[in-house]
């Protein structure tokens, strides 16, 4: 079964630039609420104005998504609790945010091979078997 006309109206609606950058302010990462820095949201929203709709309905999926309550995954409580290095932390962070490990790579300006021996480290210190075991784990 599809989405009907009012999901999709929904949808569009939380994808308003306006709409985002109030999202994004309520959210907050490790304890600290974004909302507290008023720089960050008028940047969201400035930044979401030049964003196809698309991309803007993808940003207010993400956000909803992102834990409930509005918070972030803690990620650095999470590396801290599995002994991750800053590096891992990185990819963790990258991987939660929905990117590859190629991808995270080309970001951090490493090799594809020097992320993949990252995300191995990461799966044997947290138990993780695959990535979306992990993904699970962070969010949960």
């Amino acid at each position: 079964m599809g989405k009907n006309r009012e999901d999709e109206d929904d949808a569009a609606e939380s994808a308003d630039p306006e709409t985002l950058g109030a999202s994004f302010a309520n959210l907050s990462l490790n304890g600290v609420p974004l909302g507290s820095e008023p720089l960050w949201e008028a940047r969201v929203r400035e930044i979401a104005a030049w964003l196809p709709d698309e991309t803007r309905r993808e940003m207010a999926s993400v956000f909803d998504r992102m834990a409930p309550g509005g918070q972030a995954p803690d990620i650095s409580g999470f590396a801290a609790e599995h002994g991750l290095t800053p590096a891992e932390t990185r990819l963790i962070e990258s991987i939660a945010g929905g990117a590859s490990v190629a991808e995270h790579a080309e970001r951090q300006g490493i090799s594809t091979n020097t992320a993949r021996v990252h995300m191995q480290r990461v799966l044997e210190k947290t138990g993780a078997r695959r990535q979306a075991e992990l993904v699970r784990m962070i969010l949960a």
